[in-house]
Order: structure tokens, then C-alpha cells, then sequence
């Protein structure tokens, strides 16, 4: 039956730390309900960083859906510049294309 407070639908909109799976897998996750004494941050990445913050094996941060990486990449041009070889001398400069 219907009731004067109906529950929301989804996920809540915060995050708390998963204590219920082993430091090392856990993540942060935003499931109902809420348990009772949880810390709760505005983002998964806050969440991380609050309560995961030593975890070596980097499983919280692996579940962001964009994950940081190791060897990020790099966009744009070198950070130096070179002879433009390839092109004619007199229309020939200098370049950083990778």
C-alpha cells in the first residue's frame, strides 16, 4: 500500500566505506540503507581518500568509474622543440609534435 513517506529509488547520495568486506577489496559504495555510525563523503572519490587512504592494493580507487592510472598520458606536444627535418628548409621551423 502506499504511505505518506514513500523511500527513494537508487542509490543514495553519498557515499560510505564498505567495513563489511576486508580493508584490502573493499571500496566505497552508496547502497541502501545507510548503516547505522557510517562516516559518510559527497563522492566515491572522497570516500576513498577518507577511509582507504592506506590501502596498497588500490581496490577503492579502481571502482571510480574513471580509475587513475600509473602511467597516465600525456595530450599535446613535447615539452621540447626540434628541427622540423621533414619539411623543405625554407619553410622549415621548429616542432614538438610526438
Amino acid at each position: 500500500p502506499p504511505t505518506m513517506s514513500p523511500t527513494a529509488a537508487g542509490g543514495l547520495d553519498v557515499y560510505y566505506p564498505d567495513y563489511a568486506t576486508t580493508f584490502g577489496e573493499a571500496g566505497c559504495i552508496n547502497t541502501r540503507p545507510l548503516p547505522s555510525g557510517r562516516p559518510t563523503y559527497s563522492s566515491q572519490i572522497a570516500c576513498c581518500r577518507g577511509a582507504y587512504a592506506g590501502q596498497t592494493s588500490g581496490t577503492c580507487l579502481s571502482q571510480l568509474p574513471s580509475p587513475p592510472t600509473m602511467s597516465p598520458t600525456e595530450s599535446g606536444g613535447l615539452s621540447i622543440y626540434y628541427p622540423d627535418y621533414g619539411t623543405s628548409w625554407p619553410l622549415a621551423g621548429c616542432i614538438n609534435t610526438r
